[in-house]
């Protein structure tokens, strides 16, 4: 075989129909040379002959690693990644079905900019329904990205290491990964030009333990990084979005998200992020609409409107008005 690209590492469970659909998918719609790392977390015996047959079948392109016991996903991708020397690694659900090209294009992502460590495809998962087309070369920053299918530098595991498996069974250990390469410099992004579809059935949340787990570890995750908040600016004039740029980027660096709406003109130049909503909005009364009436409560709201800084504070909003003017001491 070529030097391996990339080495695909997939945890299974079960679903035996899912992944057999994944990897005919990453078998007709990827060209660039590949390995695919199978890890069988203890799977019933029809998923886990399937396995075992592909690997014999396919000597060499498909490893297959057997665990009698379901390990969890950040230790199996773990396993994964351990016998992987390939430049880059790439972890991949087993619901999930790639197009083409998928991959070529995370990894020219990756390649374009020396900074990009981790690499996310277009998504149903991240609010894109279809592939688009007139795309290839573009892409946006994210605060984290989402292990469904993640691209990875070898570089940057050799800077921060493998998945935290204090994170097992799994839950927000590909959050807590993407937090760790941006504190090394990193950014991560995502591929405007790949496309996976996640059908988000994964065995996984079948566990009887899943609720127990994600409450365990959403504690672990906010006591190391802070809790996750949500935030937004209103700006009734121009001139004030210089005054907040600065601010914005570091509650985006942080990983919180973020919404600006603007009852003036938006300014131009504003850096798209995937944490980041920009709206504009005429009226007082549709902006407390919109910031009322959401089911998840804004942690903060900044606002240079002293009737909406009133309303906002009889419920008990946190606020700080007015925002200053672009330079102003």
């Amino acid at each position: 075989m070529p030097d391996i690209k990339c080495d695909i590492i997939i945890p299974v469970w079960n679903e035996r129909e899912f992944t057999e659909r994944c990897i005919e998918s990453i078998a007709n719609n990827t060209d660039v040379s590949h390995r695919v790392i199978l890890v069988d977390n203890a799977s019933d015996a029809e998923t886990a002959v399937y396995l075992k047959e592909l690997s014999e079948k396919n000597k060499g392109a498909v490893i297959l690693i057997r665990n009698e016991e379901n390990i969890g996903f950040p230790k199996a991708v773990n396993q994964g990644i351990a016998i992987s020397n390939a430049p880059y690694r790439c972890i991949l659900n087993n619901d999930t079905e790639v197009y083409k090209g998928w991959l070529e294009e995370m990894i020219k992502i990756a390649e374009s900019n020396s900074l990009i460590g981790i690499v996310n495809p277009s998504s149903n998962n991240l609010g894109q329904p279809q592939p688009m087309e007139g795309f290839s070369g573009k892409w946006i920053e994210m605060s984290s990205c989402i292990g469904f299918c993640m691209l990875i530098k070898k570089e940057v595991i050799g800077k921060i290491g493998k998945l935290d498996e204090i994170y097992s069974p799994g839950n927000f250990e590909d959050t807590d990964f993407s937090r760790r390469a941006a504190k090394a410099g990193y950014k991560c992004v995502m591929a405007k030009g790949a496309y996976v579809y996640h059908g988000q059935n994964t065995g996984f949340k079948k566990r009887k333990d899943w609720d127990e787990g994600f409450k365990r570890n959403l504690d672990i995750f906010n006591k190391r990084w802070g809790k996750i908040e949500r935030i937004v600016y209103i700006i009734g004039k121009e001139d004030r979005y210089g005054a907040i740029k600065e601010s914005v980027d570091s509650f985006l660096k942080a990983g919180h998200f973020v919404q600006i709406i603007f009852k003036c003109d938006i300014p131009s130049g504003i850096k798209e992020h995937a944490s980041l909503r920009i709206f504009k909005v005429k009226s007082s009364i549709t902006i407390l609409w919109r910031v009322l009436m959401r089911k998840k409560r804004f942690n903060k709201i900044f606002t240079d409107s002293k009737f909406l800084t009133n309303i906002f504070h009889m419920f008990r909003y946190k606020t700080i008005s007015p925002l200053k003017r672009e330079g102003s001491a």
